[in-house]
Formats: C-alpha cells, sequence, structure tokens
C-alpha cells in the first residue's frame, strides 16, 4: 500500500512567512521544508519540542564556544536555527500556534543570542586578552534589544491603527517583488546578521574578527533608524 502523507510538500511550501528572511528563502529552504514535511507527516511533535530543541542546541553551542571549540560549536548554532525556522512553519500548517508558542520561540531565541554571543566574547578575550570584545558584544546586544523593543512597539502601533502596508498602489518594483517572492525588503535582516556574528566571525582573526563585529553593530544601528523613520512619518502626516 502507497503512504500518501496527510499535509502535500505543496502546502509545506505555502508555510513560509509573508516576509522570511532572504537567506531561508533562498538557501536553507532546502533544509527546513523537507524536515517540516517530516516532521507534521511522520511525528507528532509540537512546536514548542521543536523550540526547546532549537534551545538545547543554542546551549551546546554556548558551551563549545566557552570551550573554544569554534568548528563544532558553529555547527551545533546553526541546527540550533534550522530548528528554529522549522517550529513556525509546523503551527502554521497543523494550525496549532499559540500566543505562548510564539513567545517561548521569541524567549528562546533571546536566550539563544545572549549565551552564544557572550560565550564568543569570552572565547575572544581569552584568546587576545583583549576587553574590547566583551564590550563591543554588550553593545551588539544592547542594540539588538533596543530594535526588538522599537518593532514590537511599531507592530503594536499598526495593530491598533490598521495600518496596511500592503497596499500595492505605494510599493516601488522593488517592494512588490519582494512581496511576491515572500521576502523581506532587506536582503541583509537580522537572521544574516545573527548567523554572520554566531557562525563565521569566530573564525576570523584578531583584527578582521573586530572590524566586523563593529560592521554588525553598523548594521543594527541602521536598522533602529530605519525604524525611527516610522515614527517620523507617523508624526508628520
Amino acid at each position: 500500500m502507497k503512504f500518501k502523507p496527510k499535509y502535500k510538500y505543496s502546502t509545506i511550501k505555502n508555510s513560509l512567512h509573508h516576509e522570511e528572511p532572504w537567506i531561508n528563502v533562498l538557501f536553507l529552504k532546502y533544509i527546513t521544508l523537507p524536515l517540516v514535511f517530516l516532521m507534521v507527516n511522520f511525528t507528532r511533535i509540537t512546536p514548542n519540542i521543536i523550540s526547546f530543541i532549537s534551545f538545547v542546541f543554542g546551549l551546546i553551542s554556548a558551551f563549545l564556544y566557552f570551550n573554544g571549540d569554534i568548528l563544532i560549536a558553529g555547527i551545533a548554532y546553526f541546527i540550533s536555527y534550522i530548528f528554529d525556522a522549522t517550529d513556525g512553519k509546523v503551527a502554521r500548517i497543523k494550525k496549532i500556534g499559540k500566543v505562548y508558542g510564539a513567545w517561548v520561540d521569541t524567549f528562546i531565541d533571546r536566550c539563544n543570542l545572549v549565551l552564544i554571543s557572550s560565550a564568543i566574547s569570552y572565547h575572544f578575550f581569552m584568546t587576545y586578552n583583549d576587553i574590547i570584545f566583551v564590550i563591543l558584544n554588550t553593545i551588539f546586544l544592547g542594540i539588538a534589544f533596543i530594535g526588538w523593543e522599537s518593532r514590537y512597539n511599531i507592530d503594536i502601533y499598526k495593530l491598533k491603527h490598521n495600518t496596511n502596508e500592503n497596499n500595492n498602489l505605494h510599493l516601488s518594483k522593488y517592494e512588490k517583488w519582494c512581496k511576491q517572492k515572500g521576502l523581506v525588503k532587506e536582503p541583509i535582516s537580522l537572521p544574516e546578521l545573527f548567523l554572520f556574528y554566531l557562525i563565521i566571525i569566530p573564525h576570523f582573526n584578531y583584527e578582521l574578527s573586530l572590524y566586523s563585529i563593529v560592521l554588525v553593530i553598523f548594521f543594527l544601528i541602521l536598522r533602529l533608524l530605519r525604524q525611527q523613520t516610522f515614527w517620523y512619518n507617523v508624526t508628520n502626516k
């Protein structure tokens, strides 16, 4: 008897968020979508369990970075990210998404970022005996959390005032293309920055690591400034 999956692969493809990071759509979907297909058709795994698995691999990554095993640590974080990119898709496909689950996912993301980036800064400190990496990581985390808070306030404002950004009449050709492909407008968004910081940078030498972290912080500042243009436009309507 031929096996007939409950959820077709076309359904799995449609589980992508309407504003996915570029790396998720152009590259990682070839890993995440088959994984989601197996999860929803062959297991009873829940989104919260997937989030917990992501957290476990995040802890492993932080521990390995703390001990200087940067190659395996980077692989562990990559696995953590892959699971993090699947929990929402499983929730949408099975229609079991809940507010608490979304909070758990967000909480684990923040915990992983703090633990892993701090372990990386400790690794750099022990390798180069320079406190600058700890300072830069503190700045990085501070700006990242300020940006998340700002994004949260913008989302709340849009919900309260029923702001619709999907009006095609006000979209550029590039924005329409991104919407058609299900991509965020920014080719370099938070996931790309975090993957670069938490996987690639630890392999660089002193100077390249230093300049790369500064570059990541610069992009986070640009993100904050772009968010402020939203409030400027709102107050000047």
